[in-house]
């Protein structure tokens, strides 16, 4: 009785594999090292793309960042992590898998203006970018896009220390400090007897933020742009987009500022333009258009 009992066991074992083989799909496995809060929008957008490819997958995170972005950048180049997201460049490019869809939708490139309060009034009255050039900028001296200075006849001043940079912007070593929509709220709030964010004015420069795949993961890189296209579709990445930065973006009050173009030499020639409907103004949209004009 025994025989025929195990006989039947096996049969009805090997008809639930063969009616359920997805339990048999291996999880997609995906490394990285960007555990600090910073990272945390890229993360969500990873988690939100693989959710999208109908398999199961695993995505493991330092539960503290052990490495900086150079070190973190090196182990994925050898294989031994998979990916980051970080702001895109010829060198990245060269050595990396790019995924083309900006994960900020430009958004990092938006920058409102840090001025003293003696200085706020002259910072306002720029219109142009030839009016900026009569005012000095300040910026971290190791920062990925100061280049733009240079590229845009501006003139900086640099400093290793990011809060060495506010106490000299207060100091008069320089006139103005550009940062990023999300940050400058806070910074401002920091030194708010003696600093302002100018109201009527904003630069933008084109600076998208890429998944950068390891060379030896090519099919994880495939996998991303499906699953990133697919969330765009069906307006997932656009609410998850808004619900983390809408608050900002309407504060701000975009609508109501002069934007002054940039360029960014940083980013390699060729690189698509960027879709900023979610968030830019249309008063605003025939500049951007012209700034996201993809270069040859």
């Amino acid at each position: 009785m025994q025989k025929p009992l195990l006989l039947i066991l096996a049969i009805i074992a090997a008809a639930g594999l063969a009616l359920n083989p997805v339990q048999a799909e291996e999880a997609l496995i995906v490394r990285h090292y960007q555990a600090q809060e910073r990272y945390a929008f890229g993360q969500d957008i990873l988690d939100l793309a693989l959710s999208k490819l109908n398999r199961p997958y695993r995505i493991l995170t330092p539960e503290t960042q052990i490495v900086n972005e150079k070190r973190g950048e090196m182990q994925i180049i050898e294989g031994r992590l998979d990916l980051e997201w970080m702001s895109t460049s010829r060198e990245r490019e060269e050595s990396l898998i790019p995924v083309r869809i900006p994960i900020y939708r430009g958004l990092l490139g938006l920058r409102l203006i840090l001025a003293t309060k003696d200085g706020q009034a002259a910072i306002e009255q720029v219109s142009s970018l030839d009016a900026l050039r009569d005012f000095t900028g300040g910026h971290g001296s190791h920062w990925g896009d100061l280049p733009v200075y240079a590229a845009n006849g501006l003139k900086v001043w640099t400093n290793a220390r990011y809060n060495t940079l506010f106490k000299q912007l207060i100091g008069g070593k320089f006139d103005y400090f550009h940062r990023g929509l999300i940050e400058i709220w806070e910074e401002q709030a920091k030194y708010a007897d003696d600093l302002a964010i100018a109201d009527n004015v904003m630069l933008f420069y084109p600076h998208p933020v890429y998944f950068l795949v390891s060379r030896h993961r090519p099919e994880l890189a495939e996998l991303l742009e499906q699953g990133l296209n697919k969330a765009i579709a069906d307006g997932s990445y656009e609410k998850l987009f808004l619900d983390r930065f809408g608050p900002y973006i309407e504060r701000a009050n975009l609508a109501e500022r002069r934007l002054i173009i940039l360029q960014n030499p940083v980013v390699p020639p060729g690189t698509p333009a960027i879709d900023t409907s979610w968030w830019m103004p249309e008063n605003h949209q025939t500049a951007m258009e012209a700034a996201h004009q993809p270069k040859n």
